[in-house]
């Protein structure tokens, strides 16, 4: 009995060992897909110009892409017929435009 509550506890902490494992390599992946690259050309312009003004050169990208959307008309991307028969809500959000 004893041998069997042992094994338990082994199976169970290599189960939490084993999602501990995916959930931190899952978050590595997520912060490695918010990075860009930027040319290398570009960068060092940009790093002169950010140590003139003493800030940094992701604050720098950081203000160019908010300039950047704020520019872009508004477009509401048209929603699939998929995405509405996952989201029942999507199809009621339409009927309630056409009203307006």
């Amino acid at each position: 009995m004893v041998n069997n509550y042992k094994r338990f506890i082994q199976n169970q902490f290599e189960k939490v060992k084993s999602t501990a494992s995916e959930f931190i390599s899952s978050s590595s992946e997520e912060q490695e897909d918010s990075a860009i690259e930027l040319n290398p050309q570009y960068y060092v312009e940009l790093k002169a110009i950010a140590d003139m003004q003493h800030t940094t050169v992701q604050a720098i990208v950081n203000g160019i892409v908010v300039q950047y959307l704020a520019s872009l008309p508004y477009e509401a991307t048209p929603l699939s017929v998929d995405q509405k028969e996952d989201n029942p809500l999507l199809y009621l959000d339409g009927i309630c435009k056409l009203e307006d």
